[in-house]
């Protein structure tokens, strides 16, 4: 059994994966499910992918790798109470799994069950304080249930171990925004865009600052290098708000949003009511 399973191995290496399912056929070992349930999913058959790790599960009932790897592509596959509910079992064998835990928060976490995901969260950086994508993804709980100070106190953390991380300063940049604090918000947002420079967004919300900040001309050069990468109807009407301060003629950039994004179309006769705007 040992040379078909190494045989398989070299197999998937190689991207043979046909062969990798047919020379497993009838194998009955954790790692030939697991590698047939790789190989199918390398084919783009989900499906049957998941068939070979429930009749894995069937032959071996406490393998937590088969079960992980079952609650993995239900999660990727959008199935996230099945998930949920497999993750769980894989818990019950290894319920000490800082791995596992961390799965856990995570389908939660996309369930919108912020509260319960940081539970699991707390238990995974217990038991390893450097988990930054633990402390990342328990940020983000806290910024969407509303405690901004929580999230921000525990991106410092994620920061201690992972300086160069966007994500945690464009975060740490929304909760500055959000609180009023544009200048310490434009900061993290430059920081931001250093370490990741063809991100839109990065852009979009330094413009977005120095809007706030009424410094329209900054404001202009950033929204412009944002449009440069991605166009967006949020992109077109902050340019407008920012064409407007400067007295300048917006109608184009109205016309582009609304093609772009036709409901927001309420929002931009909200926000420029008080100019006439043809189409």
């Amino acid at each position: 059994m040992e040379d078909v399973l190494r045989r398989a191995e070299e197999l998937m290496e190689n991207k043979n994966y046909e062969e990798v399912i047919k020379i497993l056929d009838n194998v009955q070992a954790v790692e030939a499910y697991l590698l047939k349930a790789q190989a199918y999913l390398k084919i783009g058959d989900v499906g049957k992918a998941i068939e070979e790790l429930e009749k894995g599960v069937e032959t071996f009932p406490y393998s937590y790798s088969i079960l992980s790897m079952k609650a993995e592509i239900l999660e990727n596959e959008g199935k996230l109470e099945e998930a949920l509910e497999t993750i769980n079992r894989t818990l019950e064998i290894v319920p000490f799994s800082s791995e596992y835990r961390f799965k856990k928060a995570r389908i939660l976490f996309k369930l919108e069950r912020y509260e319960e995901a940081n539970i699991e969260l707390s238990e995974v950086l217990r038991m390893n304080p450097a988990n930054v994508e633990a402390r990342i993804l328990r940020a983000l709980c806290y910024y969407n249930v509303g405690l901004r100070l929580d999230a921000l106190s525990e991106i410092n953390r994620a920061l201690n171990f992972r300086k160069d991380e966007p994500l945690l300063h464009a975060l740490k940049g929304k909760i500055y925004f959000e609180t009023g604090y544009y200048k310490l918000a434009l900061s993290e947002f430059k920081i931001a865009i250093h370490y990741e420079p063809n991100n839109p967004e990065h852009y979009y919300w330094t413009a977005f600052c120095y809007y706030n900040l009424k410094m329209y001309n900054e404001a202009l050069t950033y929204i412009n290098l944002a449009l440069t990468k991605e166009e967006k109807a949020i992109y077109y009407i902050l340019k407008a708000l920012i064409l407007k301060e400067l007295k300048a003629d917006f109608s184009k950039e109205i016309e582009i949003a609304i093609k772009l994004d036709p409901s927001a179309k309420s929002i931009i006769e909200n926000l420029f009511m008080n100019r006439n705007m043809s189409r």
